[in-house]
């Protein structure tokens, strides 16, 4: 597969945005221009209630709760309602212990573009979890990618097999997954930060393709970033205000492949993925468990 474009596009001309307030009800929100971060909005509406622990955004639909007691589900919203599960109910129990809605670690888990749950744990270490959602089975479980991280405390996933994670100060640190430049896949770590001045940004996610979107906890602006993987520069330093009056949420998240710098046709459908095998391929490539 080739690498990164330096091309940035978005499969439906919009990335649906999902708000979660601290009742646990959760809107889905349209941002018409993810891709030049423009203040334009389309429909907005709720989707659901209930949603009292953490909320995350998976591609093309498939979301992820947590409960305050560690379960963690499966639902997918096709546009219009929740999609029944087999057995009835409008989730999937994927299994407990996880332990992600306290203050300290609900921002150390995040999803990029192929559905693949990313979670740093307090010690430091940084692991990758892929469930199968067109076989409705794990085809990874704690695959560990890297350790001694204890310098960061927020992670966000966004394109494939890239995870940008912060430090206490405000820096931005990016690692990926290099799956294009060789024969195997390898684990790169950041030689250098690229970029500072995040530590007053809270519920940061990405709708794919290194777009960013996160509230100012000091405005309650919610702010537009993209990060070009291929010329290594931000399209604004300081970010696009696309909305104000963001701070009471509990979670803001966005679908994880609204957004890519990569040819549409391995992206995960509402179906599921179209190219998991290499999706796992890459991730038991680099994983030192």
């Amino acid at each position: 597969m080739a690498g990164p474009s330096t091309t940035l596009t978005a499969r439906y001309g919009l990335a649906p945005v999902y708000p979660c307030d601290a009742a646990g009800d959760l809107y889905l929100f349209e941002h018409e221009a993810p891709t030049n971060g423009a203040f334009t909005w389309g429909e907005s509406y709720q989707i659901g209630g209930g949603w009292l622990g953490r909320v995350l955004a998976g591609p093309s639909g498939w979301m992820f709760g947590i409960t305050t007691g560690g379960e963690l589900r499966l639902l997918h919203y096709n546009g219009t309602r929740w999609d029944g599960f087999p057995g009835g109910g409008e989730y999937k129990v994927l299994g407990q212990g996880w332990s992600y809605t306290a203050a300290n670690t609900r921002n150390r888990i995040s999803v990029d573009e192929d559905g693949v749950l990313y979670t740093l744990d307090t010690s430091g270490n940084l692991k990758a979890h892929y469930y199968n959602f067109a076989k409705n089975q794990w085809a990874v479980q704690g695959a560990l990618l890297d350790t001694g991280l204890t310098q960061y405390n927020a992670i966000v996933a966004t394109s494939k097999g890239v995870v940008y994670m912060r430090t206490t100060a405000g820096a931005m640190f990016r690692y990926h997954i290099d799956f294009w430049s060789g024969t195997n896949p390898t684990w790169v770590r950041p030689v250098a930060q690229v970029t500072t001045g995040w530590q007053n940004l809270k519920n940061i996610s990405s709708p794919g393709g290194e777009v960013f979107y996160a509230v100012d906890s000091s405005t309650g602006n919610l702010l537009w970033h993209s990060y070009n993987p291929v010329t290594k520069k931000w399209a604004s330093t300081a970010g696009n205000v696309i909305g104000t009056g963001w701070n009471n949420e509990q979670d803001v998240v966005a679908q994880s492949n609204a957004c890519s710098r990569f040819d549409w046709a391995t992206a995960c459908t509402s179906f599921g993925p179209r190219d998991g095998g290499a999706v796992v391929t890459r991730l038991n490539a680099v994983r030192k468990n």
